[in-house]
C-alpha cells in the first residue's frame, strides 16, 4: 500500500523551506520599500509593499506570541539584550530618516536634530515594545507548559 501525504522529516524540511522563503520575501519587500523611498521620497510610491510588510510581519509576531515563542534560544531576553536592540534598530531607522529627510527637504533643515528626536522616540519605542512582547511570550510559554505538562 502506498503512503499518502508527507512523512515527519518531509514535513520538518518543508516548514524549514516555508520558514526561509518568508524570510526572503520579508527582507527582499524591506529593501524595495527603503530604496523607493530614498530615491523617490514619497510613501505613496511603497504603499503596496508596506502594507504586505507589515501584515507578514504582523501574522508572524502574532503567530510567535500565542505559541510562546519570542526568541530562538527559548530563554527571556534581558533588559540589556532589549536595550541593544534597540539602540540598533533606532539608529538603522534613524539613518534612513536623515538621508529620505534630506533628499527630501535639501540643506535647508537641520536634519540632524530630527534625526536625534526621531533616534529617541523610535528607541523608547522599540524598548517598550520589546518588554511587553516579551511578557507576553513569556506568560503565553508559561501557559502552554501548565496546559501540557498534565
Amino acid at each position: 500500500m502506498k503512503k499518502r501525504g508527507l512523512d515527519e522529516r518531509q514535513e520538518q524540511v518543508a516548514a524549514k523551506i516555508g520558514a526561509l522563503s518568508f524570510y526572503v520575501m520579508f527582507g527582499v519587500c524591506l529593501l524595495v520599500i527603503l530604496g523607493e523611498l530614498i530615491w523617490k521620497g514619497n510613501l505613496e510610491s511603497v504603499i503596496g509593499e508596506t502594507i504586505v510588510f507589515v501584515a507578514g510581519g504582523i501574522t508572524c509576531l502574532i503567530g510567535c506570541i500565542r505559541n510562546g515563542i519570542w526568541n530562538n534560544t527559548g530563554k527571556d531576553m534581558t533588559i540589556g539584550q532589549n536595550l541593544l536592540e534597540s539602540v540598533i534598530c533606532s539608529g538603522i531607522f534613524s539613518v534612513l530618516y536623515a538621508l529620505i529627510l534630506s533628499r527630501k527637504v535639501g540643506d535647508s533643515v537641520n536634519v540632524g536634530k530630527y534625526a536625534v528626536f526621531f533616534f529617541i522616540g523610535i528607541f523608547i519605542l522599540c524598548f517598550i515594545c520589546l518588554m511587553v512582547l516579551g511578557k507576553l511570550a513569556r506568560s503565553r510559554k508559561e501557559k502552554q507548559e501548565e496546559k501540557y505538562s498534565d
